[in-house]
């Protein structure tokens, strides 16, 4: 009867997703302030227009992400003879074209200047400009507190009373307010200020730079560090707590003989098993470090007997298991350059040192490639391959790629097109103004190998920016969710926020080392605000709120077991109740007697000698079965509340 209960409510999450998954049009009043990220009136203070969103919503005042869901990209510059732009650069009807390539406008509207990031003066009016880029729009209900945090923003002096606005990098921000109704299409809704994690893998001063220059900070209020950090400054207990070391994301990783195979006990995560943090981002990590095991602080013996009882101190495949069952949440990984072969391309090895279970695996946006029998025949544009013995298993030769980097693939390395295709403009993740600059770097774009047979898992449609004949030849940004659950752009509902229980975490790619032009650091900084945890209020666990009867994490709506704090379903699927240790926590329901990193219950616990197992212990891999719909029970209660708001909430 409880199955059937269950199969009930996560039919429902599937009909509720379906009929509600759509934003929609809103109309603001005079009086409702607009941040233009478009080219024409915030040019110098665009990156920090993003530092000025953060504190908005840290400050509890939202923000709606408005963008055209019809919009287009117009590829060659607006004023090109014979092709130009049907809108206007600055004013409307001033027949003035921009010299580069936009998307059509998300709304128009006229407006007065209240700040400006090149000196217009306040007050001063624009009789209507088609806003483009995906602005920010604050509503006239809000304008007085939000008005409160733009000016100390802006404003120096303001800065000794206002101690959060002050900052290394500073820029004005352009701030204008509409003197008239207008209607935008409101993709996302933002509420909460996204808390980020760098990883620092000796790369980690290029997204220092970004979020620096946006003048956002750490959850400690201290700015991200000026360049790569030094022993002992980064990481847990330091200045710079959302500075990530390898180690602390890896976690505990257990001894040689007794190896640890909890995937949520690193940095990513607190101490009952939920996110840190909204987001990690990896600029730059290398294949060669992925690839590293070391016990006891350096290089590990020959064999498991030798290494008995040392601590397995360096793991880089278990950095990749973190990262994926921190993608289980309605969380956001960001990766760039080789960071990207590094986390996608990897591939579990159960032999010594690896010791890998399924967890460990990458591939969170493509499918792992099957390497053909020798000899190899690629095609002239597939690669460098060659035959391994034993490359894929014992009396397997294979064709496997020359390039360590790309061992494992999923993605191939490709040059960055010239020129580029501009996909999905209507996507949060792709919002900028003009042309897109090119950088180098050792990974700048990447291919789908049709010699491997590899694919965007599901087929989902991931690529904004690629070739010409792309997607999947010289891809160079692309966003999707884990494994393909869903796709990126069917989960806003009516008023932007997002129901993402069935849908697991985000995952960003951008090829090219290191951004100096504004776009490439915009795909960045669109990535930290896209995130679901910047729309949803219950985050990290979006179970509707409620009464908690039990006090055990979940409320009553969605708790299967209201009064009884030992039970709340198996949301993890592993055979042991979430909450058997009285709170829900999913990564810590019991105990694993035999030490075998298989829970209890599932049957890997045989040491009373009846064949049979008992208790609860340790979370597996599995996504679907029981556990699955139980996520979609969480979620109903959610989504009905959200449907019901549509018809009492003005929008």
């Amino acid at each position: 009867m409880r199955t059937f209960m269950y199969l009930l409510l996560g039919a429902a999450a599937l009909l509720s997703l379906s009929s509600s998954a759509t934003a929609q049009n809103r109309n603001f009043d005079a009086g409702s302030l607009i941040v233009p990220t478009d080219s024409a009136y915030q040019s110098e203070g665009i990156y920090q227009a993003y530092g000025l969103l953060y504190q908005l919503l840290d400050h509890d005042v939202t923000v709606y992400w408005v963008i055209d869901d019809e919009k287009t990209w117009h590829h060659a510059d607006c004023d090109t003879a014979g092709d130009e732009c049907s809108w206007d650069c600055a004013e409307e009807g001033s027949g003035v074209k921009c010299p580069y390539p936009t998307a059509s406008p998300d709304f128009f509207v006229g407006a007065d200047v209240v700040w400006s990031d090149t000196g217009v003066v306040a007050g001063t009016s624009i009789s209507n400009h088609g806003y483009r880029g995906g602005p920010f729009v604050i509503d006239s209900a809000d304008r007085v507190a939000a008005l409160d945090i733009i000016n100390a923003w802006n404003d120096q002096a303001l800065w000794g009373a206002n101690p959060w606005a002050d900052r290394s990098e500073f820029s004005v921000v352009t701030v204008h307010e509409a003197r008239e109704v207008f209607q935008g299409y409101v993709s996302k809704k933002l509420i909460a200020a996204p808390s980020i994690a760098v990883f620092a893998d000796g790369n980690e001063k290029i997204a220092n730079e970004y979020l620096r220059d946006a003048g956002i900070p750490q959850s400690n209020g201290n700015e991200f560090p000026d360049g790569d950090c030094d022993v002992g400054t980064c990481g847990p207990n330091t200045d710079n707590p959302d500075m990530l070391t390898v180690p602390s994301v890896a976690g505990d990783m257990g001894t040689c003989d007794s190896p640890n195979s909890d995937h949520s006990n690193g940095a990513l995560f607190t101490a009952n098993g939920e996110p840190a943090f909204c987001q990690i981002m990896s600029m730059h990590w290398g294949v060669n470090d992925r690839e590293l095991v070391e016990c006891n602080g350096g290089a590990c013996p020959d064999t498991p007997e030798e290494c008995a009882g040392e601590p397995i101190t360096y793991h880089g495949h278990e950095v990749v298991a973190e990262v994926r069952a921190f993608l289980a949440y309605p969380t956001h990984f960001f990766a760039e350059c080789q960071a990207v072969n590094a986390y996608e391309n990897t591939v579990p090895n159960p032999d010594w040192p690896y010791l890998d279970d399924e967890g460990r695996i990458g591939h969170f946006l493509t499918t792992t490639g099957n390497p053909p029998a020798c000899p190899c025949n690629p095609g002239p544009d597939e690669g460098s391959f060659e035959c391994v013995e034993d490359g894929c298993g014992p009396g397997q030769d294979c064709c496997l790629p020359s390039d360590v980097k790309e061992r494992g693939a999923g993605f191939m390395i490709a040059d960055q097109p010239n020129p580029f295709k501009m996909l999905r403009p209507d996507v949060a993740y792709a919002q900028f103004d003009g042309a897109f600059e090119r950088t180098g770097g050792s990974e700048p774009a990447y291919n789908l190998s049709t010699y491997l047979g590899t694919t965007y898992k599901n087929d989902r449609d991931v690529t904004f920016i690629t070739a010409d004949n792309g997607p999947g030849v010289a891809d160079v940004w692309m966003t999707g969710y884990v494994d393909g659950e869903c796709d990126v752009n069917d989960t806003n509902d009516d008023v932007g926020g997002t129901t993402t229980a069935e849908c697991g975490g985000k995952v960003s790619y951008l090829g090219g080392h290191s951004y100096t032009g504004k776009n490439g650091r915009r795909l960045f900084l669109n990535a930290l605000f896209e995130a679901d945890c910047v729309t949803n209020a219950n985050w990290p666990n979006d179970d509707g709120g409620g009464e908690d009867s039990d006090g055990d994490g979940i409320s009553d709506p969605n708790d299967p077991f209201p009064n009884d704090p030992d039970q709340c379903g198996d949301s993890d699927n592993d055979g042991c109740d979430d909450c058997s240790s009285g709170t829900f926590s999913p990564s810590n329901d019991g105990e694993d007697n035999d030490g075998d990193g298989i829970c209890d219950a599932a049957g890997g616990n045989e040491a009373d000698g009846d064949g049979e197992s008992s208790g609860c212990g340790c979370q597996s891999s599995g996504r679907n079965g029981p556990g699955l719909i139980f996520v979609f029970a969480i979620a109903i209660g959610a989504l009905m509340r959200r449907r019901r708001r549509r018809h009492t909430e003005t929008l």
